[in-house]
């Protein structure tokens, strides 16, 4: 069998503490913790996220909070959360993602990982051009299933455009040297930061 991926965003406002008065996250919320229940299958995922970008506190990172979360409303379990520098280099990232080949074959995958904050002049680090062309290699990517181009993007870039998947996407692709199989993907940018919510499968280990 194939091992399946989903990948999901990182929203504060995806979390249950961070939900006003109105909840503009539930559509997007329902559809990412639907795509990891797929990608779990009734059985355990591993996480992958990355560090939050400034460390406050000793709460765990983000994304980890926001999968754990997805899994729980998916009623799967978390075998492991694999933690990657939100800075971490590419060659970093690739033998993470070779360890996690060799470790845990077949082991579903929850990756967590937003797209560039900088879409819009509201967005968290206001607008930046560059954000449209860099995503969108990213949503091209995972749309075809090829995945050089995310091996190929420039952590000092993706830094300056907030783009804080960059680390998680990467370890992903090292984690399938070859093509993957996209089976859905939808990609939005309400707030300024792009979501993407993708389901993948990974040739046979």
């Amino acid at each position: 069998m194939s091992t399946r991926v989903a990948v999901v965003p990182s929203a504060p406002l995806l979390l249950p503490e961070y939900t006003g008065r109105e909840d503009v996250g539930a559509g997007l919320r329902a559809r990412a913790a639907e795509a990891v229940g797929w990608a779990g299958d009734g059985g355990d995922v591993v996480l992958v996220v990355a560090t939050d970008r400034e460390q406050r506190g000793t709460r765990p990172p983000l994304g980890q909070r926001v999968g754990t979360h997805f899994a729980g409303t998916a009623g799967v379990g978390v075998a492991a959360v694999v933690v990657v520098g939100w800075d971490a280099s590419p060659a970093e990232c690739a033998a993470l993602g070779e360890h996690l080949a060799g470790s845990a074959p077949g082991q579903p995958l929850v990756v967590v990982a937003d797209g560039s904050a900088r879409r819009g002049e509201k967005a968290p680090g206001h607008l930046d051009e560059r954000a449209f062309a860099v995503d969108g290699s990213v949503v091209a990517a995972l749309r075809s299933g090829d995945l050089d181009p995310v091996r190929r993007l420039d952590p000092a870039l993706c830094a300056d455009l907030l783009l804080h998947g960059r680390a998680p996407l990467q370890v992903l692709a090292a984690r399938s040297p070859g093509p993957v199989v996209p089976v859905a993907l939808e990609a939005d940018d309400p707030w300024g930061v792009l979501h993407v919510v993708a389901r993948l499968q990974l040739p046979e280990d």
